[in-house]
């Protein structure tokens, strides 16, 4: 994970129960998404959510993070979110991600903190977080 080596802010995110760190530099926006109640007769999109007039594209986590390595076990990165359970909507900066996101059960920060090298996580407030990148 030689890419992130050198950063310094850093967003946590919380995923099926465990605690993941992505570089700050990669986030364009996050925001509470909490979707109200709709009738039958309005048309229902799933996987795109609407932001500041933008659409987001919403994708699972795993189909855009690369989990680092130090994760014992895939089974909780691999679990698709639940919308009731995932308010939060992390949308990444532009370039190939451009207009994709995806949800999260909670975040933390952007926090700043330094990592050691070839360490799979970071300290924060008494706290360990996983190392992920965009992929």
């Amino acid at each position: 994970m030689n890419s992130l080596e050198n950063q310094d802010y850093w967003l946590g995110l919380r995923i099926n129960s465990e605690r993941y760190a992505l570089p700050a530099s990669q986030v364009h926006t996050v925001f509470l998404h909490s979707e109200p109640e709709q009738s039958i007769k309005e048309l229902k999109i799933s996987g795109v959510v609407v932001h500041d007039g933008e659409p987001v594209y919403l994708r699972n986590h795993f189909q855009l993070l690369k989990a680092g390595r130090g994760i014992e076990s895939a089974v909780p990165w691999q679990q698709v979110l639940k919308r009731d359970h995932a308010p939060w909507i992390v949308v990444l900066k532009d370039g190939l991600g451009r207009g994709l996101g995806f949800r999260v059960n909670n975040i933390v920060g952007p926090f700043h903190c330094a990592v050691a090298l070839e360490s799979p996580f970071l300290q924060y407030n008494g706290s360990d977080f996983y190392l992920v990148e965009v992929l």
